[in-house]
């Protein structure tokens, strides 16, 4: 019943509120002390929580005394709860908006995400506003899988490149139009990181940090995927001096790479729960191999 009550929560009942509805929907009709000792609620907070309940839909008052509380069909209240959410969403939607119209915002270059909504969002989005060109380094194919679908249709209005790590030869042909390349070496300025190229990506000698894409759009914004300390966190970089930099080194990993030949047979299909191997790159400040 835990995760019931967490999930009426999310929609937006308190916790007591939660569990007396659950009770009232087992018992079918109770009186205050029959849902409280039901739902484990305090008797001495039942009765306005089923009053909340009752204002706001979940439950029906019996014409008794004591008086009987009935809850409405499930459905029907979930269905009035998320009319009162999606009317609250677009309140606070356009309420922000306008405040957001009135605010100054300063033109800052660089942005740091964390957290997977808002890395996820922020990756689709530049992927889909792409207006020229798409290029992708990644050293973890899981990155790539999560976003096929997406790659193989941006590739048919723009020019989509994905230089890959572990097994290339596995999304050759199968990401539309998208040009997949095999990396053969490091840019020189990643060489003197000390790091080692593994199946999640690019890791630091003393493990803190994974590089797992980097991306660039249109030649001008730049985006850093890494986990750091195993939380997500993603980089932004648009129209600076760090840009050219981030396209400076991407051209020379293309330039060093080669095309990936596809190496399967006729009828095979992309394994989306495939992860590649490693491909025995590392390096160290030295840049040795």
């Amino acid at each position: 019943m835990t995760e019931l009550v967490d999930h009426l929560m999310r929609l937006g009942l308190s916790e007591y509120e939660a569990r007396a509805y659950i009770a009232a929907v087992a018992l079918g009709e109770g009186t205050v002390k029959e849902i409280s000792v039901e739902s484990g609620v305090p008797r001495s907070r039942a009765y306005d929580v089923l009053e909340s309940l009752a204002e706001r839909g979940f439950v029906q008052l019996g014409n008794s005394n004591p008086i009987c509380y009935r809850a409405n069909d499930p459905l029907v209240a979930s269905g009035h709860l998320m009319d009162e959410i999606r009317r609250s969403n677009e309140k606070v939607i356009y309420e922000l908006s306008e405040i957001g119209k009135r605010a100054e915002k300063a033109q800052n270059p660089i942005w740091t995400l964390m957290g997977d909504w808002a890395i996820d969002h922020k990756l689709t989005e530049l992927i889909s506003a792409a207006g020229r060109s798409i290029l992708l380094v990644c050293f973890n194919n899981g990155i790539i899988l999560r976003y096929a679908k997406l790659l193989t249709e941006r590739s048919t209005a723009v020019d989509v490149t994905a230089v890959l790590v572990n097994e290339p030869e596995s999304f050759a042909g199968f990401l539309g139009a998208t040009r997949i390349l095999r990396m053969n070496s490091l840019a020189p300025n990643m060489v003197e990181m000390d790091g080692e190229i593994m199946e999640r990506g690019f890791v630091t000698k003393d493990g803190r940090y994974c590089i797992e894409l980097i991306m660039l759009v249109d030649e001008d914004t730049s985006f850093i995927l890494s986990k750091e300390k195993g939380i997500g966190r993603a980089i932004i970089i648009a129209g600076t001096i760090g840009s050219l930099f981030i396209r400076e080194t991407l051209d020379r990993i293309v330039n060093s790479s080669e095309e990936a030949v596809a190496a399967r047979r006729p009828g095979c299909r992309l394994d989306q729960s495939t992860k590649g191997g490693r491909n025995g790159l590392k390096t160290n400040h030295r840049g040795q191999k």
